[in-house]
């Protein structure tokens, strides 16, 4: 028996932010950061603990990195004001401060990959100590052991001059992307506005060193004349492979039309070359996951089509669509293409994404009157969703008329959790998928 109506997810009724790492949900109030568990009796949220410490939610794009393996929460910090950013270590049982790792500069908004308790950090330092355009940094830490920073590599000396580029761009020119158990990095160099962007590799034992990378190759914008590259997701393959997913474009509009696209890689993080490189998918792709179980790739992501008049220019020639991808993990090739169109569904996409359930995994999409389709991967991969004409069958909202997702949702197995308002109110519901 699920929940027959959305439930308040915290008695307050509104967070902060919340985030998911299945089954564990994180979630940041004014006063307290609250660690619960899905999938307990009737689909109802279990809480677990309050941490022992209050942090601020972290910055945009710095989730806190979830260890199942060791029960921790590994938390960025951004120390407002005069502080000095750190991450913050907790425990995933209990909620206890189990170490606070000092660091240094500021905090670059760029993920934080994560692997066996070792944790990349992208950093800025000021003009002042590393004149005259200051400086990135990609950290090197280690918050299980008692290593602290490990050392740090930046961008190789014939790339200095991209630091300049890093006050007028969104993103950085240093991007963490991968580490691996032994301290191994791979990182990209990017910039607003870039044609090019470079693979970078550092072996972990000379990281303290900071030596120049060991390897490095460069890729070139598909899109012809395209001016911008850069890195949008990556995910492990195997132990020693990683897919990259990179975003190229021409012009400054993002995922209009023909002029944007994401091509996936497949790169081995030992011998820095490509094992394989996708047909390019229109639009951008904003998450990618390798399922062993099923020996598959899947990737989700949003297209945008305007169709111009050039006497009215009207927007409502809009043609908005989400996609989800199979692809196979031995060559890229595409075994599945499924859209759905926001004008023919007559709703917006709001969240796709993967979700388990016991043994089983299960595409979610979610739509912002909170409408929700879900159908179990190894159906979608055979058959695609279920449909009624070109519309996707959906279960009905349990939320009312009158309320709206505001883009923030998170799916933790069979719970979905959904920020609504603010017509209302803003407040964060979450329910059970039927």
């Amino acid at each position: 028996m699920s929940l027959a109506s959305p439930q308040p997810l915290t008695p307050e009724g509104s967070v902060e932010a919340f985030y998911v790492h299945e089954p564990y949900v994180l979630t940041f109030g004014k006063d307290s950061v609250d660690i619960w568990r899905a999938g307990g009796p009737h689909g109802r949220l279990e809480h677990i603990a309050t941490l022992a410490q209050f942090v601020l939610a972290p910055p945009s794009r710095l989730d806190p990195v979830f260890d199942t393996d060791r029960n921790l929460i590994i938390i960025a910090d951004g120390a407002h004001g005069d502080g000095l950013p750190s991450l913050v270590v907790f425990s995933l049982v209990d909620g206890q401060l189990i170490r606070k790792l000092e660091l240094y500069g500021s905090l670059n908004e760029n993920g934080l990959p994560y692997a066996d308790g070792k944790i990349l950090v992208a950093i800025e330092e000021d003009k002042e100590h590393f004149p005259p355009h200051g400086l990135t940094k990609i950290l090197l830490c280690d918050v299980v052991g008692d290593g602290g920073i490990l050392g740090s590599v930046n961008l190789p000396a014939r790339l200095q001059a991209r630091e300049e580029l890093r006050l007028n761009t969104d993103g950085g020119v240093l991007l963490p992307v991968h580490v691996r158990p032994n301290g191994d990095i791979v990182a990209t160099s990017s910039q607003a506005w870039g044609e090019k962007m470079e693979i970078l590799f550092w072996r972990g034992a000379d990281i303290s060193r900071s030596p120049e990378p060991a390897a490095s190759f460069t890729l070139d914008c598909g899109i012809e004349d395209g001016d911008t590259i850069y890195p949008i997701c990556s995910a492990p393959l195997d132990e020693k492979t990683r897919l990259l997913a990179v975003y190229e474009a021409f012009g400054s509009t993002p995922q209009v039309g023909s002029a944007c696209q994401t091509s996936i890689f497949a790169i081995d993080a030992e011998t820095m070359t490509i094992r394989w490189h996708a047909k390019p998918i229109g639009g951008c792709v904003h998450t990618i996951r390798y399922i062993a179980a099923l020996d598959v790739i899947i990737a989700f992501g949003q297209h945008q089509q305007w169709q111009h008049d050039d006497e009215y220019d009207d927007e409502s020639k809009r043609d908005t669509f989400q996609y989800v991808v199979a692809l196979d993990p031995a060559t890229g090739s595409e075994r599945r293409m499924e859209t759905i169109n926001h004008g023919v569904q007559g709703s917006a996409v709001i969240y796709s994404g993967l979700s388990r359930i016991a043994d089983d995994f299960v595409v979610v999409v979610v739509f912002n009157d909170g409408s929700t389709c879900a159908v179990d991967l190894r159906r979608f991969l055979e058959h695609g969703f279920l449909r009624e004409g070109e519309r996707l069958v959906v279960s009905r909202s349990p939320l009312g008329e009158g309320f709206n997702v505001n883009g923030e949702v998170a799916v933790a197995g069979q719970t979905v959790i959904v920020s609504v308002g603010p017509g209302r109110g803003a407040s964060s519901l979450y329910f059970s998928l039927p």
